[in-house]
């Protein structure tokens, strides 16, 4: 008899609980390939998303040999809760006065809650002094990097503490299910051939395998069904539950116990819980197209190391945005690696994306929103070493932009309440698609604030590049490039740059002593009055002219007084070469372009120009 080589989860949730059981389910199939397959089996395991269910591929059948002579294994380690935690815990309860066993006594080699956070804190206190003691030496500070990355904890931590809180309430049920699988090893080929018989197919009757499971298993203890705790299933748990929407069901689902171990295998290899903010927690789960599990837990684990706790918005385009960095840099130091070939597509087509679940803490954590946060659908064709490499300095610049935006301000107030909050909206929804309207959106609005942050002598919001939106546009909408190679857009929008953001960061250098004042006026709000006259071609080559203008006069006054002339004039033929665009495009689409480019740093500029 064998086993395979496809087998498949049902994607009955449309959650990350779909995509938790199917890593864990690979995991499990890895565990029989090593332990009981021997040395030469394969141990290339292809996870593929199929529609309506995940399969989880092999290059071979598992013999039933192989399963029957399988040693024990575990893919999960149950959780020691500190005594502080446990008494905090205690204190929200009203005493017992049969207090449950404890579920993991006589299993090996138990998470320490306790030494782990204790160690936490001696890496925090150290990385910190490290980073005091840098003094811009660059021999040095790539011995402190050195030191620094020693001293990050692993991906698994941020689980831990995601298991250990209490106000998650979901570590009783976890040990639990983790100490019976130790428990149930008498029965653990039996354990193996049930997870085996459950993913046989995407029509099992799961009630029927999980009876034939609790028949020769029911004892010692064992239990058939575990609450579904709302941690491995964001619609379960407390809430409404009914089937039919005429009532309100107060309690929690039970599941097939086997079912939620897979789903808990699967958290520690495929999910990142961070926090959002002060109190919110957010988990984000990875859901592949169709990727190797070798791949992706060299590419999860440093995707995890790079995403740090933020604001809600912010860190859901930053997720998307460090993935892709991890696939890109991956694929191109592993150029004959025939586990991931992106075969002249995207990243977007190897991994769709990321499930995004927010828990909101009230008296406890409970599931405020689930979303969804994909890939980049602006990458375009990945043909070339050289395209991979233009990739990974769009990605770079994107992130650095992203991260520069100010979420919280010198109070700690988030900022994500105010109009920083659609900025970030704007660009999640572009980064997850190829809404371009989304991401003129945001460079409108993004213009206005970096405006407004240089005004306050607040340098650190940065510009997008020319060179890189050259890049992402032309790479992906060809139709663009007949406008940005234009030599009077290119015109126009220097003469923006030299009008706006230019004099602006001179000016706020100056007022920090780093500097001379800029030489022109700034002109304040221009994006916003070029995107306010856009609807109408009339207006918008009406204000085009204004401004080309107003700005020719002022070089002539200038060079009137001063030795040197800095800008150049716009020509009259560069007006022409824009009314031909604007014929040819409409006025939205060449606004748009003109203000992304107008606010945007030019790499070749002289510094004082």
């Amino acid at each position: 008899m064998t086993y395979g080589p496809i087998f498949y989860v049902n994607k009955t949730t449309g959650t990350f609980a779909d995509t938790l059981a199917t890593y864990g389910l690979a995991k499990v199939l890895e565990g029989i390939i090593i332990n009981g397959g021997g040395l030469h089996a394969s141990r290339k395991i292809i996870i593929h998303d199929r529609g309506p269910y995940y399969s989880v591929e092999l290059e071979q059948p598992l013999s039933d040999e192989w399963v029957e002579q399988c040693s024990f294994f575990a893919l999960a380690r149950p959780i020691k809760m500190s005594e502080k935690k446990k008494d905090d815990k205690k204190a929200q309860k009203k005493p017992s006065k049969n207090p449950p066993k404890n579920a993991i006594e006589g299993i090996p080699e138990p998470w320490d809650y306790d030494a782990e956070w204790k160690r936490f804190t001696q890496a925090r206190d150290a990385s910190q002094a490290l980073r005091q003691s840098s003094q811009g030496n660059k021999a040095a500070d790539t011995d402190i990097q050195a030191a620094l990355a020693d001293l990050r904890m692993p991906p698994e931590f941020s689980v831990l503490t995601l298991l250990g809180d209490f106000k998650m309430a979901a570590l009783p049920g976890y040990n639990n299910m983790i100490a019976q699988w130790y428990r149930t090893q008498q029965h653990f080929v039996l354990n193996l051939k049930t997870i085996l018989a459950m993913c046989a197919s995407p029509s099992v009757n799961l009630e029927d395998i999980a009876g034939a499971w609790w028949n020769s298993a029911s004892h010692d203890g064992n239990k058939r069904d575990v609450t579904a705790s709302q941690l491995f299933n964001p619609t379960q748990g407390k809430g409404q539950n009914s089937t039919k929407a005429n009532a309100l069901v107060m309690g929690n689902e039970s599941s097939f116990w086997l079912l939620e171990y897979l789903k808990a295998v699967g958290l520690w290899i495929c999910a990142v819980p961070r926090k959002a903010g002060k109190d919110d927690r957010k988990t984000y789960a990875l859901a592949p197209i169709r990727l190797s599990l070798g791949v992706h837990q060299v590419v999860f684990k440093k995707f995890a190391d790079r995403l740090w706790n933020d604001t809600a918005a912010k860190m859901d385009c930053k997720a998307a945005l460090l993935y892709t960095q991890a696939l890109l840099e991956y694929s191109e130091a592993n150029q004959q690696d025939d586990e991931l070939d992106f075969e002249g597509y995207g990243p977007e087509n190897i991994v769709a994306g990321l499930y995004v679940t927010t828990y909101k803490l009230l008296k406890n954590y409970v599931v405020l929103n689930m979303a969804f946060v994909g890939l980049p659908h602006w990458t375009g064709e990945v043909r070339t070493r050289a395209r991979a490499e233009e990739l990974k300095e769009i990605v770079e610049e994107h992130l650095q932009v992203i991260q520069s935006i100010r979420t919280v301000d010198e109070k700690g107030h988030d900022l994500e309440r105010s109009e920083v909050y659609t900025l970030l909206t704007d660009y999640r929804n572009f980064v997850s698609s190829t809404q371009w309207d989304q991401f003129f959106s945001f460079a409108v609005g993004y213009s206005q604030y970096l405006m407004s942050e240089w005004n306050q002598q607040n340098l650190r919001p940065i510009q997008f590049t020319t060179k890189n939106l050259r890049r992402l546009l032309m790479g992906n909408e060809p139709r663009f490039s007949e406008i940005v190679e234009n030599e009077g857009f290119r015109a126009i929008a220097d003469a923006i740059r030299n009008s706006t953001v230019n004099p602006q960061y001179q000016m706020a250098r100056a007022k920090q002593g780093k500097g001379d004042k800029p030489l022109y006026e700034v002109r304040y709000g221009l994006g916003q009055e070029l995107k306010r006259k856009a609807a109408y071609k009339q207006e918008f080559i009406t204000a085009v002219s204004d401004f080309i203008q107003a700005y020719n006069q002022e070089n002539a006054q200038k060079a009137e007084t001063q030795e040197k002339q800095y800008r150049k004039n716009v020509r009259t033929s560069d007006i022409e070469d824009i009314v031909r665009l604007v014929d040819t495009f409409g006025p939205e689409v060449v606004c748009n372009l003109l203000v992304a480019f107008g606010y945007a740093r030019d790499p070749k500029a002289q510094p004082d120009e």
